[in-house]
C-alpha cells in the first residue's frame, strides 16, 4: 500500500471507533453529597416540631419550663406547676396519640457518664415509625442560658437514657 493511501485505508476504521465511542453511555454523575441525618428529619428545627402534635405540645411545655426556671432557678417538681405561670393554664400535658400524660423527670434522664444534655419530658407513646418525641435540656455553662429542644429519638437510643435519683 502506498504511503499516501494509508490514511484513506484506515479512515473507515477510525470512523467506526468514533461511532462506537459515541454510542457508549456516559457514566451517571455522582450523587450529591448530603449530610447524614440519622433521624430522617427535616433540617429546619421548626419544620420538625410542626410535623407532629406531640412535638408541638412538648415545645410549649419546654417554653414554660424555661419561664419557670428563670423565676425559681430550679426545675418544677411537676408539670402541673407550669399552669401557675400566666398563660400556662392552657398547656396540655397528654400525648395526642395515646391520651397518656407526658412523662416528666425534673432531674433528667441521662446516658451514664456522657453528655450535658438530658431528657426532661417525653411522649410515652412511640410515633408510627417507632421513635419517641423527647424534650431535651442542655445544662447552662459559663453563664449561658438554659435551653431546651424537642427531638425525636429512635427507640434504642431513647432506652440508653436512665433517670437519676433526685
Amino acid at each position: 500500500m502506498p504511503v499516501r493511501d494509508w490514511p484513506v485505508a484506515f479512515a473507515p476504521l477510525a470512523a467506526a471507533a468514533l461511532l462506537l465511542a459515541a454510542c457508549q453511555s456516559a457514566s451517571p454523575p455522582p450523587a450529591p453529597v448530603r449530610s447524614q441525618n440519622f433521624l430522617n428529619a427535616p433540617a429546619d428545627p421548626d419544620a420538625i416540631v410542626d410535623t407532629d402534635p406531640a412535638a408541638m405540645r412538648l415545645q410549649d411545655i419546654g417554653g414554660y419550663i424555661l419561664l419557670y426556671y428563670r423565676e425559681h432557678q430550679a426545675m418544677p417538681p411537676s408539670l402541673d406547676e407550669l399552669r401557675k405561670i400566666p398563660g400556662g393554664g392552657d398547656l396540655n400535658f397528654t400525648s395526642p396519640s395515646s391520651g397518656q400524660p407526658f412523662a416528666f423527670s425534673p432531674a433528667g434522664m441521662w446516658i451514664p457518664n456522657q453528655g450535658e444534655k438530658c431528657i426532661i419530658a417525653y411522649d410515652p407513646a412511640r410515633t408510627p415509625n417507632g421513635n419517641r418525641w423527647c424534650l431535651f435540656m442542655m445544662l447552662p455553662k459559663n453563664g449561658a442560658a438554659l435551653s431546651v429542644d424537642v427531638v425525636t429519638l429512635p427507640e434504642p437510643m431513647f432506652l440508653s437514657y436512665r433517670p437519676i435519683a433526685q
